[in-house]
């Protein structure tokens, strides 16, 4: 079975230093004792919850008795790591559109946080089956790619389950979008207009935070794409495949932009007063 198109270095590399702990005979808890690591440090790095950096990879290697050409694949595979790119070509081929979905799924699943932004369209997280079946068919998507409708109706669902993540409370969710990603028509004007209804009803979650930049506010970052936040992982998101960026700096270069979009959106009853203007508009043009 090929492996996820999330994180596949990373998990490789999970998998390589886990290898090492279990042929020198130690539990994460020893392996922690001869590090002078907390337990939950290797047992974060095993389950690709915080990735390594050079340094614990020699420690790691050291307690473990692994060899000088380990900690050379070991440290090569991390540059890789830190920055990976899964091609929608490759992806969709490998697993379908509905494989993708479910990995993000799983990603999500093991995070307690999820950040988002989106400059064109609404994200997937807040998403009506509609309006994803509707973005799906778009001539640039999965069918382009060569996946089918069972593909798509798999992607669908996919997603529908992973928005379970907006009523857990052990999660923060935050998702930032522009006023013109409310009016996109990525979808037809009924399905829009449903899922605007739907945005209205989800932007009193206490477990979400949806910040609407308005037209009239300033836009302090380059709104080319559309990005998502994961602890120590920032994915970056274009028309034919996603860059999955974990190096510190990269990440911490994402957090600011998020803080910079976030410091000019509206929350709250101002974010759901832009949501009804765009209902309005919408009402307008039929």
């Amino acid at each position: 079975m090929a492996p996820p198109a999330y994180q596949r270095e990373r998990r490789r590399l999970a998998e390589a230093l886990k290898s090492l702990r279990a042929a020198a005979g130690l539990t994460g808890a020893q392996l922690a004792e001869e590090t002078g690591w907390q337990q939950s440090k290797v047992s974060k790095i095993e389950t690709l919850k915080q990735l390594p950096d050079e340094n614990d990879i020699r420690a790691w290697s050291a307690a473990t008795g692994g060899s000088t050409e380990n900690v050379d694949q070991m440290l090569t595979t991390l540059r890789s790591a830190r920055a990976e790119y899964a091609a929608w070509k490759d992806a969709y081929r490998v697993s379908g559109v509905g494989g993708v979905q479910e990995d993000i799924l799983a990603l999500e699943a093991r995070s307690t946080r999820i950040a988002e932004f989106q400059p064109a369209f609404m994200s997937g997280l807040v998403q009506t089956a509609d309006y994803a079946r509707e973005v799906l068919h778009l001539p640039c998507g999965p069918l382009t790619f060569g996946n089918d409708e069972t593909d798509i109706q798999r992607a669908v669902a996919a997603r529908m389950q992973r928005q379970q993540a907006l009523y857990d409370t052990s999660k923060h969710v935050q998702i930032v979008m522009l006023e013109g990603a409310l009016m996109s028509r990525v979808v037809s004007v009924p399905v829009l207009t449903a899922q605007l209804i739907r945005l209205i009803d989800l932007a009193g979650l206490p477990t979400l935070e949806l910040g609407i930049i308005p037209f009239s506010a300033d836009v302090r970052v380059w709104p080319l794409s559309g990005f998502r936040l994961y602890h120590d992982l920032v994915i970056v998101e274009s028309l034919v495949g996603e860059q999955q960026l974990s190096g510190p700096e990269d990440v911490s270069r994402y957090e600011n932009y998020l803080e910079l979009l976030q410091e000019t959106a509206n929350t709250g009853p101002d974010a759901v007063a832009i949501i009804r203007r765009a209902l309005a508009s919408i009402g307008d043009q039929k």
